[in-house]
């Protein structure tokens, strides 16, 4: 059987949202029926995904960032790629350009597919306009359009998405096993982190970028320790904001009740050691880490401005980011208080839809459609 090849493009191996949904598709996909390869812009620094995605059978590909001023060696650059590399579907995982890339890919007789993963543009005013820019002529290229959550459709398709017949809602499935909660796990992370059982341990996963608003979760844990002194923060990712973070938390006296893992292959057992996820991000297209952490039986205290789709179990606690970080610190440590049952939540997650091995189901169907389609 002829497989289906498929470039799949985003901007980089660094590991986050985006790169870990990747991830759980190219680990449950048919390979036998589907060949997908990479085109990135630079490899992570370190910790990349880019050694688990060449042993899933990857080829990976450097091509330029888009800087709106390089536009026209950014097109012939894709042209002379496409002219040399033959893809069935070419498929924008990274969209501020992908109203570029995605009319060459048109052009060289590939069916394309657009696929929003956040509901609101990072960088500076000027950045976020620019990109609003070239944004704009996604829905025209694309022939299907995906996205995680409403929101994250409505910033790249606009308002009337659903009437598009070819729009599909792609959750940011999990493999819900992985994240079964276990005592002995729990155990292993915080004797790492040299944590007692009974100490209250909050929790982030998530690159230190803007979006993730780790400036006001400093602040807030700073509040819990005035109300729980032997508290600590365990934060998981890395990014260009860690320095400032760090500084920050020195400022307030509290750097030394942080642990800063970095980049962690074990997300699930970090989660599995917090007793309470807090996750005050100023947007987010669907964050997967909110359904990681359910599926661990972690309660979570999050910005309001989150999706809804996102709440599938009564562990969630929403609240605005108007509100002082000691309105949050309170809900915090009553989340902690609660000490639920945390081996009860995870068939929430392994019976819904976001449950990865159903997702990649529904993507081996689309991938097939739109191969067929004339």
């Amino acid at each position: 059987m002829k497989k289906i090849r498929i470039l799949m493009v985003i901007g980089n191996t660094r590991m986050g949202g985006a790169q870990a949904f990747l991830l759980n598709v190219l680990r449950n996909i048919d390979q036998e029926r589907f060949q997908i390869d990479l085109a990135i812009n630079f490899y992570a620094e370190c910790n990349g995904i880019e050694d688990e995605c060449r042993a899933l059978g990857c080829e990976i590909y450097i091509l330029p960032y888009f800087k709106v001023y390089n536009y026209i060696s950014y097109q012939r650059i894709w042209n002379q790629f496409l002219s040399t590399h033959h893809y069935d579907i070419v498929y924008a995982h990274s969209t501020n350009s992908a109203s570029v890339f995605l009319k060459i890919a048109k052009k060289h007789g590939c069916k394309t597919i657009a696929h929003s993963h956040s509901a609101g543009y990072r960088g500076n005013k000027l950045e976020q306009l620019t990109k609003k820019f070239f944004t704009r002529g996604v829905k025209d290229v694309a022939d299907y359009w995906f996205a995680c959550s409403d929101k994250a459709a409505e910033r790249l398709y606009g308002n009337n998405y659903k009437n598009y017949s070819h729009f599909y809602y792609i959750p940011n499935a999990i493999d819900a096993e992985k994240y079964r909660f276990e005592s002995n796990t729990r155990k292993k992370i915080r004797d790492e982190l040299g944590v007692g059982d009974d100490v209250l341990l909050c929790g982030h996963i998530g690159t230190f970028s803007v979006p993730k608003n780790h400036i006001f979760l400093i602040n807030v844990f700073a509040e819990v320790l005035k109300k729980e002194p032997n508290a600590r923060l365990v934060c998981c990712g890395t990014g260009a904001l860690l320095p400032t973070v760090k500084q920050q938390a020195k400022e307030l006296g509290v750097l030394d009740k942080i642990f800063f893992t970095g980049v962690v292959q074990n997300a699930n057992e970090y989660l599995m050691a917090m007793d309470v996820f807090v996750f005050p991000s100023i947007f987010e297209g669907f964050p997967v880490s909110i359904l990681e952490a359910q599926a661990t039986g972690l309660p979570i205290v999050m910005s309001d401005i989150i999706t809804k789709d996102v709440d599938l179990t009564d562990l969630i606690i929403r609240q605005n980011l108007s509100k002082t970080p000691t309105v949050w610190a309170d809900m915090v440590v009553s989340a902690f208080a609660k000490h639920n049952m945390r081996d009860t939540y995870n068939s929430a997650i392994a019976e819904s839809k976001y449950n990865i091995k159903e997702t990649v189901k529904e993507f081996e169907r689309l991938y097939t459609e739109l191969y067929h389609q004339n």
